[in-house]
């Protein structure tokens, strides 16, 4: 080879390794750009970054993991890191890296970590496995994503939800709170939790509920009741504001009686009020909280649980308060109703024995003195004995007790001297048969009502009542129509049938002005049978119509009550025949209305009727228009 041939070779050569160098600067330069980019992207990237080696050595942290750990590359490079990872978890990782299939390298783990400050964090890690030739481990890239706060947001709403959904479980007030406490405990993760309500009479706190990692401190602090200025709590009902205290001094005097007087000693402590609409009726309060310090996020879950639950606790303390009165009502109740019993008893007899003399008394005056001069003062006190046994019947019908013990007791005393009975009235009076006399009496004074139920033709039986009514209101010029449609039999005992039918019939007579009219009607109702009485009488106002069945009742003025015979216009009523047939109507099973309109010529419970259609017809002013409808329906009898 000549040396010109040499030399060209050689600058070939030479050219080709130039072109070599020069590509080769290009991929370096390419490669350190790519390296720039990577740890701009490194640096700015918004999640923790941390990179190890094949010894597991931290060789790189983003500035995003000393953002959110604390610690600087400089303090872990060259390190297992360890001091982030809690003890309990530091061979999670590795235990997870052995358990992947072959030819997988990516892995998701779901773990905690710790702050430089001891702060334990819940976090989501993804993690990218370099591996060599024998596919071991030679490095690898870990990025985390902090799930702290949404764990926490999940929780708080979950608790939340689960509370509300509680509420209506919880009727009694200790249960419910007890269960929020619970609640309250659980989530914040606290020693102890509770909910005080204030005393407002005796400006003290009494703890309703608390739940404590101690069950015996719990159930001390139970039985303390705390003066509102000897607590934090105290003030936050005054301002209404809740309060934060991450550590409370123990040198305060405060501070050092309520630990003394509750046995243990509070750290740091979180209350917040319980608003309803007028008032604070007391606060819940959690505290030690265990991991970290209270922070506004607890603030705002705490201040959520109280307004969820503080209605509930008002209408849990008026719903016992309301049970209280309720039972102390039922007491009175009772009482009342022996009470009148009693009373019932008692007039029973005088009255009796009353009318049986003056029976006597009538017959020995007539052979003394005309009868003129004492035949009205005597009806007059039969009436009025006749009234006193009338409301006696209503008023024991009314409170239901259905069992007389005189009857027993007189009648075994009268079947076991009846033949002496007997004698010695045949000789002071010479009657005979006067046992069967002296027994219906006996029967007649003490019998209960019989209340078994019958089937009843209502058609004959309202046709019936009517006509023996009608004599009783024949001085009175009162038109009383009937249309009673044939209907199939209802079932009812006689005895509060027969008194409906006719305390409606004479309600009627005694509030319809002579001159007027009266219907009674008996039809078939839907899958009933309806008694009907109309009529033509002054009416009711609306006040009146409004308590027309609580009782005792009159559609009277006081000044105007007088007391008339049966029957009579304005007779004047005792008020509590209405009452006595809605007891019936719930007692038996069957409905009644009433339907009024006001006389216009009366339209004040003032105004005085004349009692007669032409002496109203006479006076000036809107006609008489009056009139009731009483409306009383009665379930068939099965077939």
């Amino acid at each position: 080879m000549t040396q010109k041939t040499c030399c060209e070779t050689l600058i070939r050569q030479i050219n080709t390794l130039e072109a070599r160098l020069k590509e080769q600067e290009n991929l370096w330069e390419k490669d350190r750009i790519a390296a720039r980019h990577h740890r701009r992207f490194l640096q700015f990237i918004p999640y923790p970054v941390l990179i190890r080696n094949a010894d597991g050595l931290i060789t790189y942290l983003n500035p995003a993991f000393t953002q959110t750990f604390g610690w600087t590359l400089e303090e872990l490079k060259g390190t297992h890191g360890r001091e982030y990872i809690p003890v309990h978890l530091q061979s999670q990782l590795a235990t997870k890296i052995k358990s992947l299939p072959p030819g997988k390298n990516v892995l998701k783990l779901a773990t905690r970590r710790l702050t430089k400050t001891g702060q334990i964090l819940d976090m989501v890690v993804r993690v990218g496995i370099d591996r060599d030739e024998d596919l071991k481990p030679a490095g690898m890239v870990m990025v985390f994503r902090d799930v702290t706060m949404e764990k926490r947001i999940d929780r708080n709403q979950s608790a939340i939800n689960r509370i509300s959904q509680a509420l209506p479980q919880y009727p009694r007030l200790p249960q419910l709170l007890q269960y929020v406490s619970g609640e309250i405990k659980e989530l914040l993760g606290t020693q102890g939790a509770n909910v005080m309500l204030l005393d407002e009479d005796e400006k003290e706190f009494y703890v309703l509920s608390m739940v404590h990692d101690d069950p015996t401190t719990q159930e001390r602090v139970k039985k303390i009741r705390f003066k509102v200025d000897e607590l934090l709590s105290g003030q936050v009902v005054k301002t209404g504001k809740p309060l934060i205290m991450t550590s409370l001094p123990e040198d305060q005097q405060l501070h050092k009686n309520r630990d003394a007087k509750i046995g243990y000693r509070v750290k740091n402590v979180m209350v917040v009020p319980l608003h309803t609409n007028t008032r604070i009726i007391g606060v819940i309060s959690a505290d030690n909280k265990k991991e970290g310090a209270f922070d506004q996020t607890d603030l705002k879950t705490l201040s959520t649980i109280a307004a969820t639950v503080a209605l509930s606790i008002e209408n849990a303390r008026v719903s016992e308060e309301l049970e209280k009165a309720n039972e102390e009502l039922k007491g009175l109740n009772a009482a009342k109703d022996k009470m009148i019993s009693h009373l019932s008893h008692e007039l029973k007899t005088p009255v009796a024995v009353l009318l049986s003399s003056i029976k006597i008394l009538s017959r020995r005056l007539k052979d003394h003195l005309p009868e003129d001069a004492w035949r009205p003062t005597l009806e007059r006190m039969q009436r009025n004995l006749k009234r006193l046994i009338g409301i006696e019947a209503e008023v024991y019908d009314i409170v239901e007790k259905k069992s007389f013990h005189h009857k027993p007791v007189y009648s075994l005393i009268f079947d076991e001297c009846k033949d002496t009975i007997e004698a010695l009235i045949a000789e002071d009076t010479g009657e005979t048969g006067v046992v069967q006399k002296v027994r219906k009496k006996l029967d007649d004074t003490f019998s209960s009502p019989d209340h078994e139920k019958k089937q009843v033709r209502l058609d004959r039986f309202v046709a019936r009542r009517i006509k023996a009514l009608r004599p009783l209101f024949s001085h009175r010029d009162v038109d009383l129509s009937t249309r009673l449609s044939p209907v199939p039999p209802i079932l009812m005992p006689l005895d509060p049938l027969h008194k409906v039918v006719d305390g409606l019939i004479r309600n009627a007579v005694e509030n319809t002005p002579d001159g007027c009219s009266i219907h009674v009607l008996v039809n078939k109702r839907g899958k009933g049978v309806a008694f009907v009485v109309q009529d033509q009488g002054i009416g009711l106002t609306r006040e009146a119509q409004k308590r027309i069945f609580e009782g005792f009742f009159t559609t009277q003025e006081t000044m105007q009550y007088s007391s008339k015979q049966p029957f009579d216009f304005n007779a004047g009523g005792k008020g509590a025949d209405l009452l006595r047939m809605k007891i019936f109507s719930e007692r038996f099973n069957f409905k009644i209305s009433m339907t009024s309109k006001r006389c216009s010529s009366l339209p004040e419970a003032t105004d005085i009727c004349p009692g007669k259609k032409p002496a109203c017809d006479r006076h000036p002013g809107p006609p008489c228009d009056g009139k009731t409808r009483v409306t009383v329906v009665f379930t068939l009898t099965a077939d």
